[in-house]
């Protein structure tokens, strides 16, 4: 028997319907779009280059269903992939308790409580499996995202000199964490 994806549906502040669930592999396009639009920005804030950007059955091979080890969610508007979060907690008994997650929204998706609302939905994950403590990375020049998880009880909890190496040069990162 299949089992039963998880999806939400959350309003942007401007009114409009966007559904939150289980990335799938149907998903592969539209999310690698919105991921190539993210790294063709000006500023940063993905690690992955065009050239790591995954292929279609890639994509397939890293999704994640919600269950005991982590889940990769989408965000749809409009019937495409404006943003995702990743979230995965410790591989060994006594990190299980740890999880780590990666998010991106498209700059059409920004500003509209989506990222909230992603994050909302990891926590509701975290405390199902038992997850007690969120982390993550932040670039330092990202002080959007950053308000956002402070806003969010995350607290900074590291600075990391030159911890990212592009081509047009290094990038610090801030370590942030919330104890739920």
């Amino acid at each position: 028997m299949a089992q039963m994806l998880r999806s939400f549906t959350v309003a942007t502040k401007d009114g409009r319907d966007v559904m939150i669930r289980e990335a799938r592999a149907t998903d592969a396009r539209s999310y690698l779009a919105a991921v190539r639009s993210v790294i063709e920005e000006p500023m940063r804030t993905l690690v992955v280059t065009l050239e790591e950007l995954w292929t279609e059955e890639k994509y397939a091979q890293q999704l994640v269903p919600w269950g005991s080890d982590g889940v990769r969610l989408v965000a749809i508007l409009d019937g495409e992939v404006v943003g995702a979060l990743h979230i995965y907690r410790g591989p060994m008994r006594a990190n299980r308790h740890v999880a780590d997650f990666g998010i991106f929204l498209t700059d059409a998706a920004r500003g509209q409580g989506l990222g909230r609302a992603l994050l909302e939905i990891a926590e509701i994950w975290a405390e199902e499996v038992g997850v007690t403590r969120i982390e993550l990375c932040v670039f330092a020049h990202n002080e959007r995202a950053q308000r956002l998880y402070r806003s969010m009880g995350y607290q900074d909890e590291g600075y990391f000199k030159q911890a990212i190496r592009f081509p047009e040069g290094d990038v610090d990162e801030y370590r942030m964490a919330k104890l739920l």
